[in-house]
């Protein structure tokens, strides 16, 4: 039966996709958004299956899915426990420590939010996995279009290196594709990119500001700093529209000013301690369980002096792990990984070498993309201990960095015309 609704609502969903106007107006061919949009679904049913085959014992996507299938319970027998359950924190403390990973309210929210939209999911799927994931990745698509609308408005004559940039970067289609907060961050971070660029280039609408408020609350409560990194990001890109001047003095001097107001605050007012926050978060990473793909990584302390000394670590974690070559991939899970990035630090090196200047200059939105993922990629590499997780953190920001590098690269010079 499971079989028969899955492909009953696939049929359906193909049907929409097309038909949607913010799909259309990407100006891809309805072949091209089927083929696109059934990979994102494969790339669902994959994470699926892998999770289950190799994690049998237990899986977060698993366990939200059977999560979901409680809650749909209590939704049917209970409705005002269901709805009630949202708000109330099982905690002492109450509501506080909306930053802390352990005994949190505002922690335990992204998950609540995730089961309480499963079980609405399971009105129609009954409980089963690769349903829900299909009803997920419907709206997980959005986010990949949304990024393809603002590159192919950058990089008008690029379509191929966008869309692969865009769709078909491996660790992020498939990690975003599974029932999981990854899904969800990627899809808001997206959304909120499409739209404050083109608020800023065709003026800001209630449409606009609506989709900006709701894809960064969400941020703020399923990843609360991605969201807080979005901040400078943001203040950045305006100025740069606004006042037209170098982009990238004005991402520096935001950035440092960002940084010294950081480190000011907390040392005029002690019971303000982001750095502490920073640290704390590390901390908690280490009390969960031994992971295979463990880092040895040195404990940071909340002072601006061991924040110094750990970046060098962090940016050598979150940008060049897993190695390739020498101290290879800890588990045989992560070599398909450590081939993709490195080939993501070959396209660098070719863009280095076969650099199109032609390609659209350096729009203010690719300083944007490079300053928000570096500054993500930093905090993971401080608070991540294992691989693992870290290239699952690391997938959802790829496309703002590697799509412009394979817009970049003069691909003529390798008698490749496909990529125009």
């Amino acid at each position: 039966m499971y079989y028969l609704l899955f492909t009953f609502y696939l049929a359906i969903s193909c049907f929409f996709i097309t038909r949607i106007t913010f799909i259309k107006r990407s100006a891809l061919a309805v072949k091209l958004i089927l083929a696109l949009f059934l990979l994102k679904i494969a790339a669902g049913v994959l994470i699926g299956w892998m999770s289950q085959k190799f994690y049998p014992q237990g899986s977060d996507y698993w366990g939200l899915n059977v999560a979901g299938w409680n809650d749909y319970h209590v939704l049917m027998s209970d409705p005002k426990a269901f709805f009630k359950d949202i708000f109330v924190s099982p905690y002492d403390h109450g509501y506080d420590r909306f930053f802390n990973s352990t005994e949190s309210y505002w922690n335990n929210l992204k998950n609540t939010l995730i089961v309480k939209f499963l079980a609405f999911c399971n009105l129609f799927s009954r409980g089963n996995y690769y349903i829900n994931s299909l009803f997920f990745n419907f709206i997980g698509f959005f986010g990949h279009i949304a990024l393809y609308r603002i590159f192919a408005d950058i990089f008008k004559n690029k379509k191929w290196p966008v869309i692969i940039g865009c769709f078909l970067l491996p660790s992020t289609l498939y990690f975003s594709s599974g029932i999981h907060k990854d899904l969800v961050v990627f899809t808001m971070l997206a959304l909120y990119c499409y739209a404050l660029y083109f608020s800023l280039r065709n003026g800001l609408t209630r449409k606009y500001l609506f989709t900006i408020i709701i894809s960064f609350t969400v941020l703020l409560f399923i990843r609360n700093f991605v969201a807080v990194g979005i901040i400078p990001a943001t203040i950045a890109l305006i100025l740069s529209e606004k006042l037209r001047w170098n982009s990238l003095l004005i991402f520096i001097s935001t950035y440092s000013i960002a940084f010294l107001m950081l480190f000011l605050m907390q040392a005029l007012r002690p019971s303000f301690q982001p750095l502490k926050i920073i640290s704390q978060k590390q901390r908690d990473f280490f009390d969960l369980p031994y992971a295979s793909s463990q880092l040895e990584t040195t404990v940071l302390e909340p002072n601006l002096k061991s924040l110094i000394q750990n970046a060098p670590e962090a940016l050598n974690h979150s940008i060049l792990r897993p190695y390739l070559f020498g101290p290879g991939p800890s588990t045989q899970f992560l070599v398909p990984l450590a081939i993709e990035l490195f080939f993501y630090q070959l396209l660098f090196v070719l863009m280095l070498i076969f650099y199109q200047r032609k390609s659209g200059q350096f729009h203010p939105f690719i300083f944007f993309g490079i300053f928000l993922t570096l500054s993500l990629l930093l905090f993971t590499g401080y608070i991540v201990p294992n691989t693992g997780s870290i290239v699952r953190y690391r997938s959802l920001y790829l496309p703002l960095i590697i799509t412009p590098l394979l817009c970049y690269i003069n691909w003529k010079k390798f008698g490749i015309n496909i990529l125009k």
